[in-house]
């Protein structure tokens, strides 16, 4: 089971992140968890075991979120009644009174009580968005930052059960799916009542930069082999850079987890970008061509800086991204690596065909020289 949810709120990004963070109080608003138990916080984690209880069906379980605070944080399961369990919050501040949420669960409950649980499970799972939206519609203002989560603590804290109290059904704001693409005056509706007059024109950007990233990609090779649907999966895992002359991508010896589709322009790999007195163009790649195919896959150092030799725009997927995408769609993934596997084998035979030409030419062997 596989959940995708993104929202535009007129909130401030770290004020959303506080409220997802702050899991003691869960209780209050998200329907369906009855207690929670603050095991850990720190400036990089939060632990907590959790109660979820619908229908009569009760769910126990633990998590342990690594966090960086205010754009990202995990969900890593560590007890359960399931199988496999990653989810992920990610925030992209849009200016200083808004913000985008992006949330993913991918799960799959074990056993036969997992089995009994898993429709109870899928609806909470289902609103936990709509009920942080809510939430935030609530108790803050728009543009106004939240009060801040309570204060890191390095040793773990002495677990406090949470009751759940009595809770007024609250609206629920719109969400918006990967599919969405309204007309006009339906991003004018679903952005009212917004008190932030630039908040329509940020949906409106963010879902075309969402559908240009979706159209790149289906004419790249390395959706070659993909379906619609995991296109669209893809492409919402993926981001979209526009480089102007001269800019520097990703810089010599540093560590960089992306594979780069360069979809339009030019980038140079070149050596010593930083010292124009030694610097050294080793080739230069065209729209279509990948850049950092073997980095993104052995997470090695980069051997020479990726720079714009025109004004370029370039898609980028992180390892991490793709691997998120592994357990509950393992085609997509094979599919990705064996475009990827097909254009290092190009460079491998296009290397060994000018080795060849080159001890030809300095062996005069064979005619061709």
């Amino acid at each position: 089971m596989q959940i995708r949810k993104s929202v535009l709120v007129p909130h401030p990004a770290e004020a959303m992140f506080d409220l997802i963070e702050a899991v003691e109080h869960y209780p209050a608003f998200v329907h369906g968890c009855r207690s929670v138990a603050l095991i850990e916080r720190t400036d990089d984690v939060v632990a907590a075991r959790l109660t979820l209880r619908q229908a009569g069906v009760s769910i126990e379980l633990e998590t342990r979120n690594p966090k960086r605070r205010p754009t990202w944080m995990e969900v890593k399961l560590t007890r359960g009644p399931f199988r496999h369990f990653l989810g992920e919050w990610r925030l992209t501040p849009l200016n200083a009174s808004a913000c985008r949420i992006d949330f993913t669960l991918a799960y799959e409950m074990d056993g036969v009580a997992g089995r009994i649980a898993a429709p109870v499970f899928a609806r909470i799972a289902d609103n936990l968005v709509d009920a942080f939206v809510a939430r935030a519609a609530r108790v803050l203002p728009a543009g106004l930052a939240a009060p801040k989560a309570p204060p890191s603590a390095a040793l773990p804290v002495e677990p406090q059960a949470v009751p759940e109290p009595e809770r007024a059904i609250e609206p629920i704001a719109p969400i918006i799916s990967p599919d969405f693409s309204p007309e006009p005056a339906a991003v004018a509706s679903a952005t009212a009542p917004s008190t932030d007059p630039d908040l329509g024109t940020l949906l409106m950007e963010t879902l075309k930069m969402d559908a240009t990233l979706l159209e790149l990609l289906r004419a790249s090779k390395l959706a070659a082999e993909l379906t619609e649907e995991e296109s669209r999966l893809l492409a919402g895992v993926m981001t979209l850079h526009d480089l102007k002359e001269g800019d520097v991508l990703v810089h010599e010896g540093t560590s960089d987890n992306h594979l780069y589709l360069l979809a339009k322009g030019a980038l140079g790999v070149v050596k010593g970008v930083e010292t124009p007195a030694e610097r050294v163009t080793i080739n230069t790649l065209s729209s279509g061509d990948f850049a950092g195919e073997l980095s993104f896959m052995d997470a090695q150092t980069r051997f020479a800086s990726l720079v714009a030799l025109s004004d370029a725009r370039v898609m980028g997927l992180e390892r991490e991204k793709l691997e998120s995408l592994l357990e509950a769609h393992p085609w997509l993934v094979y599919r990705v690596m064996r475009a990827i596997i097909r254009a290092v084998h190009q460079i491998q035979y296009r290397l060994s065909m000018q080795q060849s030409e080159l001890s030809n030419y300095i062996y005069k062997q064979h005619g061709r020289y």
